[in-house]
């Protein structure tokens, strides 16, 4: 886990938004446009703890990119939210003390060997987060060329921002039905269709159906920096379909079933 916090050149445990958004599983762009909300809204009291800098990319291009220290992180941690969310932030507490442990031991070292180390634990920390970065961009690469996902990962519904893409609540499908949305919700567990997550804390898509379009993930990023992030599962033109269908068939069955009854 040290490889995910670097020591800057005043001697102070550093990451960066692209470490942060890898270990996280955030897309970079996000992060980058949240943590300039945080500098704008603030910027004598955030300014200092996000620097703007850049990386070269797979295509040897400069990408802008944040270098922040432990208030930074904290502070852009914040909105993060859910069980492995949780866990990835332990894991970035533990190493930023570390890599402070590690600076108070090389400060006792001889001024030669301490340069030396210290250069070389920053050359080899950069290096390592400039080929995590090439390596991940090579394999989104591959997967939007293949349209499947890379093998043993949690395939997840795309996230989308509000009023980005058409989309349909469970509410205005229930209104077409005139029934209630939380017997509709209920409806769709029982058909295993959805399950509730209570550790999101919100309803998510059965796994069997994960990847065929029906479903987005809508975020709802925090305006203030001691909101949370807020995530909704929503249906697509095509899960809206899909889920009349399912209701229809439902009804279906349920007159024939009601023929049946009266025939004998």
């Amino acid at each position: 886990m040290t490889d995910i916090v670097f020591q800057g050149s005043e001697g102070q445990p550093l990451t960066t938004s692209v470490l942060v958004a890898e270990k996280f599983g955030k897309r970079h762009d996000d992060l980058m446009k949240k943590i300039k909300n945080l500098v704008d809204m603030c910027p004598q009291k955030c300014g200092h703890l996000f620097v703007e800098s850049n990386y070269v990319d797979i295509q040897c291009k400069d990408r802008p990119m944040y270098i922040m220290n432990r208030d930074g992180f904290t502070l852009l941690a914040m909105g993060f939210t859910g069980q492995k969310a949780l866990q990835f932030k332990l894991d970035y507490i533990d190493a930023f003390n570390k890599m402070e442990q590690t600076i108070r031991n090389t400060r006792n070292l001889p001024s030669s060997a301490d340069t030396a180390m210290l250069k070389q634990l920053v050359e080899t920390t950069q290096t390592m987060a400039a080929q995590i970065s090439r390596m991940q961009e090579e394999l989104n690469r591959q997967r939007d060329m293949l349209l499947l996902p890379p093998a043993n990962v949690i395939v997840e519904e795309p996230r989308i921002s509000p009023r980005q893409r058409k989309y349909y609540t469970v509410k205005q499908i229930a209104k077409e039905f005139d029934v209630d949305p939380r017997l509709l919700n209920n409806f769709f567990e029982y058909m295993e269709i959805q399950e509730y997550d209570h550790n999101k804390q919100r309803w998510v898509l059965n796994e069997s159906l994960v990847g065929l379009g029906y479903t987005y993930t809508v975020v709802y990023e925090p305006i203030g920096p001691y909101e949370e992030l807020r995530e909704y599962m929503v249906w697509t033109p095509k899960g809206k379909e899909y889920l009349k269908e399912r209701i229809r068939e439902e009804q279906r069955k349920y007159q024939e079933n009601r023929r049946k009854e009266n025939s004998l």
